[in-house]
C-alpha cells in the first residue's frame, strides 16, 4: 500500500500547525509589538549579562559574529516581523476588497464572538464585514426597486398600445404588431390575414339611445371579436372610433372568413337599434416589394372590402380576392 505522504504531512500542518499559527497570527498588533519588544531588547539584554558575567574569552569575537549576522539577515528578518505585525491581516483584506469590487457582496471574515474591547485589524474585519452585509442588503433592495420599475414600465408600455375602451390594441398597437407579422410571415411564407370591422349606422345608437349604450356596444363587440380569436396568437384591435380587426396568423382566406361570420352572428345578438357589422377580408400577399408594403396593401383591401359589404347592405362579410 503507498501512503500519500504530502497528503498526509497536510493533514497534520491542517490538524496540528494551523491552529497554533491562526491562533498566534490572530493576535492584537499592540501584543504583537510587546513580544517582539521582549525578544528584540530584553532577551539579548539578559543574554548579554549572563555572557559578561561567564567572561568567555571570545565575547568581542561573538559580538562581532551577532552583529554581521543580525545585518546580513536583516531583510529577512524584517518581511517576517512585518508579516506578523500586519501583512497577513492586510493581504486578508486586500482579498476581501477585491471580492467586494466584483460584486461578491455575501463575502464575510470568520471572526471569533465579539467581545466588549476589541481594537487593531479585528474591529475593522468586523466593521467590514457589516459594510458588506449593508451593501448586500442595499443592493437587494435596488434589485427588488428596479424590477418593480421595469414591471411598471412595462405595464405603462402595454397600456400606451391598447385601447381603455375595449382592452383591444389600438392603432398604434395594430401598426406595431402588423410590421413584426408581417415580416414573419414574409420571411417564412406562413399565411397573415386581416378580418377590418365597421359597425354601421353606429351614430344613430348615441343619437338615440345616448354615449354610454354606444360605449357598451363597442365594449361587447370587443368582446366578441377577442372570444372568436385565439389569446396570445392573433391580434384584435380597435382602429378607430367604430372600426375594428383582427390579424389572424397563419390562417387562409376561408378559415378566415367562417372566423368572420362567427363574429357577425354573435354581434347581431347583442346589436342596437339598426346598427350591422360589415366585415371585410384580406390575406397579405408576398411581393418583391418588401413585408412593409405588402401589409400596408392587406390593410387596404381588408378596408375596401369592408366597405364592399357596407355597399352590399351591411350585416354581411366580403372576402377580397386576388384577381388571376
Amino acid at each position: 500500500m503507498i501512503v500519500d505522504k504530502p497528503g498526509v504531512a497536510t493533514r497534520l500542518y491542517g490538524a496540528l500547525v494551523r491552529p497554533v499559527v491562526d491562533f498566534v497570527y490572530g493576535w492584537s498588533v499592540t501584543i504583537k509589538v510587546r513580544l517582539l519588544l521582549v525578544a528584540l531588547i530584553v532577551l539579548p539584554s539578559i543574554g548579554g549579562l549572563i555572557l559578561l558575567e561567564s567572561r568567555p574569552a571570545d565575547l568581542q569575537t561573538y559580538f562581532i559574529f551577532a552583529l554581521v549576522g543580525t545585518l546580513a539577515f536583516i531583510g529577512p528578518l524584517s518581511k517576517i516581523v512585518a508579516d506578523y505585525l500586519v501583512m497577513r491581516d492586510l493581504r486578508e483584506v486586500e482579498r476581501f476588497c477585491l471580492k467586494l469590487k466584483a460584486g461578491n457582496y455575501h463575502v464575510k471574515f470568520d471572526l471569533p464572538p465579539q467581545v466588549d474591547e476589541e481594537r487593531d485589524v479585528l474591529v475593522l474585519k468586523r466593521n467590514l464585514n457589516w459594510m458588506a452585509h449593508v451593501i448586500s442588503r442595499r443592493e437587494m433592495q435596488l434589485e427588488a426597486e428596479l424590477a418593480k420599475t421595469h414591471k411598471e414600465r412595462v405595464r405603462f408600455a402595454d397600456m400606451s398600445l391598447r385601447d381603455q375602451l375595449t382592452g383591444l390594441f389600438n392603432r398604434r398597437g395594430m401598426e406595431e404588431k402588423l410590421s413584426e407579422l408581417a415580416h414573419e410571415a414574409w420571411t417564412t411564407d406562413r399565411p397573415l390575414t386581416m378580418l377590418f370591422l365597421d359597425a354601421d349606422k353606429f351614430k344613430a345608437v348615441n343619437d338615440t339611445y345616448g354615449h354610454q349604450a354606444g360605449d357598451d356596444l363597442l365594449r361587447n363587440l370587443g368582446a366578441i371579436i377577442r372570444a372568436n380569436v385565439r389569446e396570445g396568437i392573433d391580434v384584435p384591435f380597435r382602429y378607430g372610433g367604430d372600426e375594428f380587426g383582427v390579424l389572424l396568423v397563419g390562417i387562409e382566406l376561408e378559415r378566415a372568413e367562417t372566423i368572420a361570420g362567427r363574429v357577425l352572428r354573435a354581434y347581431n345578438e347583442i346589436r342596437i337599434g339598426e346598427t350591422s357589422l360589415s366585415i371585410g377580408v384580406a390575406m397579405m400577399v408576398k411581393t418583391k416589394d418588401g413585408h412593409l408594403d405588402d401589409a400596408v396593401r392587406m390593410l387596404s383591401q381588408a378596408d375596401q372590402a369592408a366597405y364592399e359589404a357596407k355597399r352590399g347592405g351591411g350585416s354581411r362579410v366580403h372576402v377580397h380576392k386576388e384577381s388571376s
